[in-house]
């Protein structure tokens, strides 16, 4: 493995260049020095100063977001460090950070990247990729979790904090106008209840004509409906504080725009009739039928109760309900057929509902110790159907090369924790941080694959067929792991803050989904173990102007699991792997009005060992994590000024990411070229508190994939929106 190391150079240039996480990077008032604003975080439990926490975290406020333009978590992913999301569909948003993820859509997995939503764990992908709707900050804690935040954290956090509900009578109502013939409506009206109560309402919807077409029909794809809301009351009553939500989203979603990539690999004859069949098209013009679709359904009820009485603690409780609905259909070749001799109609369906409940003890704020410890409860029901109608027009083609299969899963996870974290200081200048958490989990799945065409084809087709069969089977598994989490800093100097840690990460067994064999079905892959390595720094200079984070770390990975489609058929199994790199953020004010900065990541993940799926051997040893690229940097300016009687705001982005494959092959036609994206906003706001914003994405109208499914040497892909522009008015009351 080739090793990393923070050359001088770099250092130089991002000294230079002011590079820095987009997070939170605002100057104060025009009155007295020019210093950078404090960034106030909660990754640990509580709130603390970001430059106080031995954790590499991102964070972007409520301002950030909005002069970015961010409506949802894939937003604001490729803004921070070692961070990249791809999506299958609405229901799948594939977060991978510092190369660990995962592409698994079985109902009897865990994500490999932990997603909160008010501290409230959430157990399916899709129930995480939803609108932005009045949020406070979003925090992306980069490697193992595994003390605080448990099974599902095994390579980082994305944490979700809502606005709560505030003292007063206030609203805003925003309209919006965009490309693709974009329009919504927000609003938000918060209101103070009676002396100690204290209530908020936000609703979003959103609705465009999408940024691809059908071909054939001229119809759109990538488009649709989406709307969200979400109330909330608090009610204080001495040393007790009461907190109740409920939240509800739809999207009525179009489908893909999935259109083939040619490679080195492509079969020449393939490659000259793919080039015949979509002559004169651009990437975002597709045969991906108009019929295809993405939809899904979310509610959940959440509350939250502290009582302050004790002397040295407050006691925390934390109850969750969640319930999450999502199909879809996608066209997997976006080609005509029989023009195209093969047509893959893929089509899916969950349903799942979970139930969290933490009890959580906190050491009173200004403790000469601070601590966290708790007991944690969860448990999901998960019920998936996809189906695979596959029709071939290749003459000589067997029967298994076509056919109509059906996988349903019904699977019920539990997990059942124990944990607790305390930060010691002690001589002065170091602090030591120490945690555990100790984790149970319980899978139990019921698998059936059907041969829709009732033994029409022998073997059935795609893809089970040639070599598997139908079934249904039971199975169940257990699975249980200590995490923990050991961190040494030190401050020599004030604003000069050191530090380096070891954290252990897990994630669970799994069962795959779409086995061929009932037999594979019921063999459920090894649980992962993570190790990472850190050394890291937080500084803030001149005089508090500049803000200077790095972070260097090592990641020991013993049985990844890996997914990766061969044909069309999913093969799972476990693997090595090694992950090095490093990464800096720092934000520097200029003047009173103006900050720039920006980010830099530099990452070498690679495979040590080869994978076994059954009889089959996986060579991957030496290859390249997917979703892994080698280096990424942002960079941004944002300012504010007083003008024309309010105050003029503005904020340029850019951010850039090296080539990286899609899936564990790095065979060419999952090869992600190099791409950037330019994004602005400016606004204006009235001292009667309305404002007029504009803004636009993608500037440079950028060609990049989103998602790549492999098959026949053709990466068949999902490319992102081109250039588009929006405007919206708003007005405070």
């Amino acid at each position: 493995m080739r090793k990393t190391a923070f050359s001088a150079s770099v250092a130089t240039l991002l000294l230079a260049t002011g590079m820095a996480a987009p997070a939170m990077a605002q100057t104060t008032p025009t009155e007295g020095a020019v210093t950078l604003g404090d960034v106030v975080v909660t990754a640990q439990r509580r709130e603390q100063s970001l430059q106080d926490v031995p954790i590499a975290v991102t964070a972007f406020n409520a301002e950030t977001l909005e002069r970015t333009a961010a409506t949802g978590i894939q937003d604001v992913a490729g803004k921070a460090p070692g961070v990249t999301l791809t999506q299958f569909n609405i229901g799948e948003p594939q977060i991978f950070i510092r190369g660990v993820g995962t592409t698994s859509d079985s109902a009897a997995s865990d994500p490999s990247i932990g997603v909160s939503i008010d501290e409230v764990s959430i157990g399916r992908a899709g129930a995480s990729s939803m609108a932005f709707l009045d949020v406070e900050r979003v925090e992306i804690l980069r490697g193992p979790q595994g003390t605080l935040y448990g099974r599902n954290a095994s390579g980082g956090a994305l944490n979700v904090y809502t606005k709560k509900p505030r003292f007063e009578n206030s609203a805003q109502l925003t309209g919006r106008l965009g490309s693709f013939d974009e329009r919504g409506v927000e609003a938000v009206l918060n209101r103070q209840l009676g002396e100690d109560t204290a209530g908020r309402l936000a609703l979003r919807w959103n609705q465009n004509d999408g940024y691809a077409e059908n071909v054939p029909t001229g119809r759109g794809l990538e488009g649709g409906e989406q709307f969200g809301l979400r109330a909330q009351v608090l009610h204080n009553a001495g040393d007790w504080s009461f907190l109740g939500g409920v939240d509800y989203s739809k999207d009525d979603m179009q489908g893909h725009a999935r259109v083939p990539v040619l490679a080195s690999s492509t079969p020449p004859a393939f490659a000259t009739l793919v080039n015949n069949l979509r002559a004169g098209l651009s990437v975002r013009q597709s045969f991906s039928s108009a019929d295809n679709y993405q939809k899904r359904e979310n509610w959940g009820l959440t509350g939250r109760a502290q009582w302050s009485g004790a002397e040295h603690f407050d006691v925390i409780s934390l109850t969750s309900y969640r319930d999450n609905d999502y199909s879809w259909r996608d066209n997997l070749g976006g080609l005509p057929f029989p023009g195209f001799p093969l047509s893959v109609d893929d089509r899916a369906s969950e349903a799942a509902k979970q139930i969290s409940q933490e009890f959580r003890l906190t050491s009173k704020s200004g403790s000469s110790i601070d601590w966290v410890a708790g007991v944690y409860m969860f448990r999901e029901e998960v019920e998936r159907s996809e189906r695979f109608v596959v029709q071939t027009a290749l003459p000589i083609a067997p029967p298994s090369f076509g056919g109509d299969t059906t996988f349903n899963q019904d699977a019920t996870n539990s997990s059942y924790a124990v944990f607790g974290q305390a930060t010691i200081p002690f001589a002065n200048i170091w602090e030591l941080t120490a945690g555990a958490r100790w984790t149970h989990d319980e899978r139990e799945v019921h698998q059936v694959a059907l041969d829709n065409e009732n033994g029409a084809n022998a073997p059935p087709g795609i893809p089970l067929g040639p070599t598997g069969s139908p079934y249904n089977v039971k199975a169940d598994a257990t699975f249980e792991e200590p995490t923990w989490k050991l961190a040494l800093a030190v401050e020599p100097i004030d604003n000069m803050r050191f530090y380096v840690s070891y954290d252990r990460g897990y994630k669970a067994g799994a069962f795959p989904s779409a086995a061929q064999t009932g037999a594979q079905a019921t063999k459920p892959l090894r649980s992962e173990l993570l190790d990472n390595y850190e050394i890291g720094a937080k500084t803030t200079l001149a005089g508090g102007r500049l803000r200077l984070n790095a972070a260097a770390f090592m990641l020991d990975y013993t049985d990844l699991q890996v997914y990766e489609l061969l044909g069309l058929t999913l093969v799972t199994s476990n693997a090595e792997a090694e992950v090095r790199g490093f990464e800096v953020e720092t934000a520097l004010a200029v003047n009173h009005n103006i900050t720039i900065g920006g980010s830099y990541t530099q990452l070498d993940a690679e495979y040590t060992s080869n994978a076994v799926s059954g009889a089959l051997a996986l060579p991957y040893k030496g290859n390249k994590l997917p979703r892994s690229p080698e280096s990424q940097f942002t960079l941004y300016a944002d300012g504010q000024w007083d003008a024309f009687g309010g105050t003029l705001s503005a904020r340029a982005d850019y951010q850039w990411t090296n080539d990286f494959y899609f899936d564990p092959s790095n065979a060419p036609e999952v090869l992600v070229p190099s791409y950037g994206l330019i994004s602005a906003f400016a606004s204006w706001e009235a001292p009667s508190g309305l404002k007029v914003s504009v803004y636009g994405k993608n500037l440079g109208d950028e060609e990049y994939q989103q998602h790549i499914i492999k098959n026949a040497s053709i990466g068949f892909s999902v490319f992102g929106a081109p250039r588009s522009f929006g405007v919206a008015v708003s007005k405070t009351f």
